[in-house]
């Protein structure tokens, strides 16, 4: 089975890095790129082919939910998570960002005793929510982000 391919996009290059490496550990997941903002991201989306972006709300240049709103324009269908310590205190920025279209939010660890400890729960909250989000599509794996070549 081919593996569930991710995009992670937060401007901390610390969250991106350790994103990666904690979700490169599963055997069922491949990070086949990184973005420091939503532009960056709109970039790589028709590059990387991700089945699924990680996406952070407060970003400089173009923040998550204006990314989102702009993914939702073309990649109707593709799982975002949002990732965001803004979504644990900010319930309107959640609400806004599932009004946009997003898939499901995951809440960064603020207060977590260890670094082991915050990867822990990063990972106990967000691999089953990929894995559940790629699942449905289809009842398989997509194989292109492209849009439809005619309206839906």
């Amino acid at each position: 089975m081919p593996k569930i391919r991710i995009l992670v996009v937060d401007d901390s290059v610390l969250v991106r890095r350790m994103m990666s490496h904690m979700l490169s550990e599963d055997s069922a997941l491949d990070v086949v790129g990184t973005a420091a903002n939503g532009h960056i991201a709109l970039a790589k989306i028709p590059q990387v082919n991700p089945d699924v972006i990680i996406l952070d709300i407060e970003m400089p240049e173009m923040d998550g939910l204006e990314t989102l709103a702009a993914i939702r324009k073309t990649y109707q269908y593709l799982p975002v998570i949002m990732f965001s310590a803004l979504t644990e205190r900010g319930a309107t920025t959640t609400l806004d960002a599932l009004a946009l279209g997003a898939t499901d939010y995951v809440t960064k660890p603020t207060n977590m005793s260890s670094k082991e400890a915050a990867i822990q729960n990063i990972r106990q909250q967000l691999i089953p929510k990929i894995k559940a989000f790629c699942a449905v599509i289809g009842g398989k794996q997509r194989t292109t982000v492209h849009p439809p070549v005619a309206p839906i």
